[in-house]
């Protein structure tokens, strides 16, 4: 009778257990940051020698709760964790490069527009070149081309600046990330295996390691007690009472300069880091085009005017000026007697006829046009990748979710599973009871 009593004292004791981690799956069903446990029970069988003077016997003991398990593989942790990383450096490309995509578009008012408008009032000049009033709207529109480029400079400059101060953004969460990691590996040493607070703590492990690569491509190795070592570019990022400070600048090309507790290492290919600093060079890189682009329209305005004269004779003066980047472009006077619309020959619109020769594909106008079509062929390509990287984020995730998330159908099924189990327990301890009291009740 005494084996019936702790059969059934175990299986209730056991099947408890197992009740409680079912209600827990169930609580955290909306936790993206849980993975679903269980409670594994082996066999209480006890043999050994129960007198000296007989041989060893076997007595049956019930079940014992041997550990809990989490519910994960960390194959496909690491995949996820690198589909994640690719996910989030081709979203943080295309946000970047629409952005850009924006500040070269200035709201519809670029400068290829104001080029276009600027040489088709050139053109009403030129059938009227004694008309003032059109000579002023002409000037008016160079101003505007002007205009456009400081303004299209102005906003390239301050996104590079912002891709910048993200990325400083990003190394700072990425710090936070390793110092925590560090605590709850420390944690995790102090803790014993196989025990609820050490599920705990990995699911809290894994939480981390999903943020740190979400910034970069770090190598991770996990110890057999759960401990996670990270390194990247030949330096430890964290370990065991360990973790570096990263830190991040901008190249002269917009490119981020990252180092790991001061030594320099290489920018990832992965992750937002990887992602900011490819938009950096994309913002620097086109901010460079923007500036050869001005520098070529002051070259050929400049030239066109000084081959022509004025409706006074005199020789053109230069019409515009650029001492440094595209944002200090500058209209040099307001005067329409300075424009030199007559040819050489003395004709009064005769060097307004040659003005649309810079409208050719070598010229500014073009250029822009040219300019513009490849940074959309950059865009479209960015958006397709960014697509197909979050098709396969999805994939890798929907797999872990299949395995390690809470699927409340199943989770009720095990409940009610399980309660009937914990009543047949409470059922043999009653019978072993009554049981016991009939064999009492004889004597």
């Amino acid at each position: 009778m005494s084996n019936l009593l702790n059969i059934g004292r175990s299986g209730l004791r056991a099947f408890s257990r197992s009740m409680d981690a079912v209600s827990h799956n169930i609580a955290n069903a909306e936790n993206p940051d849980y993975v679903r446990r269980s409670v594994q029970m082996s066999d209480a069988t006890v043999s050994s020698a129960l007198n000296p003077a007989y041989l060893s016997q076997t007595g049956l003991n019930g079940v014992r709760v041997a550990q809990t398990v989490r519910a994960s593989d960390e194959f496909i942790e690491a995949q996820v964790r690198q589909s994640g990383a690719a996910r989030i450096r081709a979203e943080t490309q295309v946000t970047w490069m629409e952005r850009i995509e924006t500040n070269l578009d200035n709201a519809g008012s670029n400068v290829g527009s104001r080029l276009n408008t600027f040489f088709s009032r050139a053109e009403e000049v030129a059938a009227a070149p004694f008309d003032n009033s059109l000579k002023l709207t002409l000037l008016s529109e160079l101003d505007a081309v002007v205009d456009a480029f400081r303004r299209t400079a102005s906003n390239m400059t301050l996104t590079a600046q912002q891709v910048s101060q993200a990325a400083t953004q990003e190394a700072n969460t990425l710090n936070a990330a390793l110092e925590n990691l560090n605590k709850i590996n420390l944690d995790i040493t102090r803790t014993k295996e196989g025990t609820d607070a050490h599920a705990g703590l990995l699911d809290a492990r894994d939480a981390m390691l999903a943020t740190i690569s979400e910034k970069l491509n770090a190598t991770i190795s996990l110890a057999p007690n759960g401990t996670a070592t990270l390194t990247y570019g030949g330096q430890q990022l964290a370990g065991v009472n360990f973790f570096a400070t990263v830190t991040s600048s901008s190249n002269a090309d917009g490119s981020l300069a990252l180092q790991v507790n001061g030594v320099a290492v290489p920018v990832p290919s992965e992750g937002s880091l990887a992602g900011l600093s490819r938009s950096g060079a994309t913002a620097q890189g086109r901010l460079n085009d923007l500036t050869a682009l001005a520098q070529q329209l002051v070259t050929d305005i400049n030239a066109w005017q000084a081959q022509g004269r004025t409706l006074g004779g005199a020789a053109g003066a230069p019409l515009l000026t650029m001492p440094g980047d595209a944002s200090t472009l500058a209209v040099t006077t307001r005067d329409i007697n300075q424009l030199a619309i007559a040819g050489a020959d003395g004709t009064p619109n005769g060097n307004l006829l040659a003005l649309p020769a810079l409208r050719t594909t070598a010229g500014v106008e073009t250029q822009w046009n040219n300019f513009m079509a490849g940074f959309a062929t950059s865009l479209a390509s960015v958006r397709s990748e960014s697509d197909a990287a979050t098709a396969l984020d999805e994939g890798a995730r929907r797999r872990r979710d299949a395995m390690s998330g809470v699927d409340l159908d199943r989770e009720a099924a095990d409940l009610i599973r399980l309660q009937q189990a914990y009543e047949a327990s409470a059922r043999v301890i009653q019978v072993a009871r009554e049981t016991m009291q009939s064999i009492l009740n004889i004597f």
